[in-house]
């Protein structure tokens, strides 16, 4: 049997795919992976100051061991499980300050009337779900920093558009300065809650949820049923992240499509996200 390190839950800072694996622990937190296949084998880290790791003292039907990791300091170290002299498991593991993005949550309208759908009353909810997303796997807080209604004082039309890269596009079809104009500028992220949103030269076929550039975020009332999600995939766009289409990419985060992403950060990303 091969010994190895697994995750305790989904979605909780620890990527399996990485070589050798890897666990994000908040400094000053605690971890807990699984150790499978590990019986009798000594558990240590290389390097103490940045991350201590202890077993917890139960015993498991199924033959696993658990461990604790404790972040001490920022940086980086390895847990190894060996056998006398010889290695048997390695986890990296990345100790990670907490990052804080206060965004602010702007609800458009413009002077004819048209207006987003939504409603600051989703606020709080968004932002619990986006940090369900983010605290556990990279150490990154969102914090509601404004909650407002904006008005761009022109028509704004029936879609709003990001068009300044088109070629034949009139000038004034490019509306996104009009609305990120009114951004919180106190805020580091911006979201602009708008009726319709497109960014391609066909602005009558709906191809586009949401577009983030430069700490702003148009976001659309169509954009799909996993609405804090999105927002977090968008919030990733802010935080220095692409977009992935391959289908083994598909439980990422960063997956490029609104309703069939999943919500993992792998340590990539998170290295991305939150150096």
């Amino acid at each position: 049997m091969t010994a190895r390190f697994a995750e305790m839950r989904q979605n909780d800072g620890f990527d399996g795919t990485a070589v050798p694996a890897w666990q994000m622990v908040p400094v000053n937190g605690t971890k807990t992976v699984k150790l499978l296949d590990g019986l009798g084998l000594t558990v240590t880290s290389r390097n103490p100051p940045i991350a201590t790791v202890e077993e917890v003292p139960m015993c498991f039907a199924d033959g696993r061991r658990e461990f604790r990791i404790k972040g001490k300091r920022v940086g980086t170290t390895t847990i190894e499980a060996r056998r006398g002299t010889h290695l048997q498991a390695r986890l990296d593991v990345a100790v990670k300050r907490k990052k804080v993005v206060k965004v602010a949550f702007n609800f458009v309208r413009d002077n004819a009337g048209h207006h987003t759908s939504r409603s600051s009353a989703s606020v709080d909810a968004w932002v619990r779900t986006m940090n369900g997303i983010f605290l556990p796997q990279i150490n990154i807080e969102i914090q509601k920093k404004s909650t407002r209604s904006v008005r761009v004082n022109k028509n704004l039309g029936s879609v709003v558009r990001f068009s300044s890269h088109l070629s034949g596009v009139s000038a004034a079809q490019h509306e996104w300065d009009d609305v990120i104009a009114l951004r919180d500028s106190a805020a580091d992220f911006n979201f602009f809650f708008v009726w319709e949103y497109e960014q391609d030269a066909t602005p009558g076929t709906d191809n586009t949820d949401a577009g983030a550039l430069s700490g702003n975020c148009l976001f659309e009332d169509a954009a799909g049923t996993e609405i804090a999600e999105t927002m977090a995939h968008e919030t990733g766009h802010y935080l220095g992240e692409k977009d992935y289409y391959a289908a083994a990419q598909r439980p990422w985060l960063m997956y490029g499509y609104t309703d069939s992403r999943g919500r993992k950060i792998p340590k990539a990303h998170a290295n991305t996200m939150n150096p």
